[in-house]
Formats: C-alpha cells, sequence, structure tokens
C-alpha cells in the first residue's frame, strides 16, 4: 500500500468511507456493464461488488460494531439500526442477483436504482453519525481496530485469489 493510502485510512471511519467509495465504483461498474447488455462483464462486476460488498459488511458487523457496543455498554446501540439496514441491502443485492441470473436488464437497473439511493441513505447515516461516534469512543483501540480491518480484507483477498 503506498504512503498516502496509509495516511488516508489511518481512523476507523476513513478506512470505512474509502472502502463505501471503492463498492460503490464496482457498482456503478455492473449497472454500467448491464445497461450496454454485456453479460459476462455484467457478471464479472457484479460479483467483484458483491465481495466487497460482503466484505465491508462483515468488517461492521464483526469487527467495529461489537468494539463499539461492548466499549459503550449497550448491544442495542445505533448498530442495532445498522445492522437492520445491512439485512435489508443484502435483500436487495439477491434481487439483483436473481435479476442478473435471469439477463433481466429492466429488473436489474430498477432494483439497483433501488440498491443505490437504499446505499446513499446508510452511507450518509455511517459516514454523518456512527462512524464519528465510533471513532471519539474507540480513539484509544482505533490503531489496533484499523490493522483488525486491514487485516481481514487481506485474508479475505488471499482467499479469493485462491
Amino acid at each position: 500500500m503506498h504512503k498516502q493510502q496509509e495516511e488516508t485510512m489511518d481512523t476507523i471511519g476513513s478506512y470505512l468511507e474509502a472502502d463505501h467509495v471503492r463498492c460503490d465504483a464496482l457498482f456503478g461498474e455492473a449497472r454500467h456493464a448491464v445497461r450496454k447488455g454485456l453479460w459476462r462483464e455484467a457478471g464479472h462486476a457484479f460479483a467483484t461488488f458483491c465481495h466487497a460488498l460482503e466484505r465491508h459488511l462483515l468488517i461492521e458487523e464483526r469487527i467495529v460494531f461489537p468494539a463499539f457496543e461492548n466499549a459503550i455498554g449497550a448491544a442495542s446501540a445505533p448498530t442495532a439500526s445498522m445492522r437492520s439496514e445491512h439485512l435489508r441491502i443484502r435483500g436487495v443485492v439477491q434481487r439483483l442477483s436473481n435479476a442478473l441470473r435471469e439477463r433481466d436488464t429492466e429488473a436489474f437497473l430498477n432494483h439497483a436504482d433501488t440498491l443505490g439511493v437504499v446505499l446513499y441513505q446508510h452511507s450518509e447515516k455511517e459516514e454523518g453519525v456512527l462512524y464519528p461516534m465510533i471513532e471519539r469512543v474507540l480513539a484509544p483501540s482505533r490503531h489496533k481496530l484499523v490493522a483488525a480491518m486491514q487485516a481481514f480484507g487481506a485474508m479475505d483477498d488471499m482467499a479469493s485469489a485462491a
């Protein structure tokens, strides 16, 4: 990783926000390929997006949210709402997957519009409210958590390359 990239991902929020941007770009590639009727490329792009999105959601659900909940002593924290939204996101992704499998351009693009709105709203809440709160609460263990998130991603990348 380049030094500049390392510097921009030295906080929990900046790491996760950069991941949002990465997932959005991958989603855009899948949408573009479907619009062009390039189904093989669309399938590859969508699979790459799904993998990145699930990795992102798991980093939040398995590393960041539990650390935050433990630190504030509450499992019904704002993270409960985010977990619920993750389920909704996964549901829309499943509908996208079905439309892609059926090569149904209209259904795919309609579900893609829905997912775009849901992801935008979700990211706004996380980036505007939750991540800053998490950053304040977990400041003492920030470096350890960022390292855990990076390691999770690296293990995931190695597994997908195998």
